[in-house]
């Protein structure tokens, strides 16, 4: 029984692990000298490619959660494998944190929040195995999510020495931007060289546009987004 609950765990962190590398996999080309039709043909094969994405996507979660399911049952009958889970479930928690920390810095204050009280949870002496792996899960089925949503929101950014709100725009885990509230400047964050990185006035429009359709207050439609990806992804 020890070996099968130990083969479920590995499993399901695979499948998280599965579902957020393939998030961040996304590169924009340039659309060169193409033209109307041939770009318009090529955005529909994007979408026809990132629909295929989703539905893989689904029947990935659906494992994940037949094997949650299946490691809690086992968990809750064997208690004898506390000692070995405590090793499993530490490697995984230190996984998750190095994970939020190298991803694009969105909510991060509230992501590591989440992390220390994992912490906390791991070394608390009334917890019990099981609550601590829900737990934990509960915090990679969170950062999963991010991986398949876009989402606008306000936050605080730095700019021209000073600390200003400007909103945000999340694109899964491709694209952070955010735009002044008078929406005269625009930036992304660099993937490369991890720092904010100023964009051309002309993005301003495009950029706007986008947070209304994260923002559901206008209907979704193509948009060239710059898009800045590590070497190699």
């Amino acid at each position: 029984m020890k070996k099968s609950v130990l083969n479920w765990i590995g499993q399901a962190v695979a499948v998280v692990a599965i579902g957020a590398a393939a998030a961040t996999t996304a590169v924009a080309q340039s659309s060169g000298g193409l033209s109307v039709d041939e770009q318009f043909a090529r955005e529909l094969k994007l979408v026809e490619s990132l629909k295929v994405y989703n539905d893989q996507l689904q029947e990935q979660l659906q494992a994940q959660t037949v094997a949650k399911r299946e490691i809690l049952q086992s968990i809750d009958k064997a208690k004898d494998l506390d000692p070995q889970m405590a090793p499993v479930l530490s490697k995984m928690l230190a996984a998750l944190e190095a994970f939020v920390k190298a991803d694009l810095p969105f909510h991060k204050e509230e992501r590591m929040k989440s992390i220390f009280a994992l912490k906390d949870l791991m070394t608390n002496p009334d917890a019990t195995t099981s609550s601590r792996y829900r737990s934990i899960m509960d915090i990679y089925n969170v950062e999963l999510e991010y991986g398949t949503t876009s989402e606008a929101y306000k936050a605080t950014q730095p700019f021209g020495g000073n600390e200003i709100e400007v909103d945000m725009l999340r694109i899964g885990r491709v694209a952070l931007y955010y735009q002044t509230t008078d929406q005269k400047s625009s930036g992304m964050w660099d993937a490369v060289n991890k720092e904010w990185k100023p964009l051309p006035t002309s993005a301003n429009r495009d950029i706007r546009k986008a947070i209304k359709v994260a923002a559901k207050t206008t209907a979704p439609e193509l948009l060239s987004l710059p898009i800045s990806a590590p070497e190699g992804a």
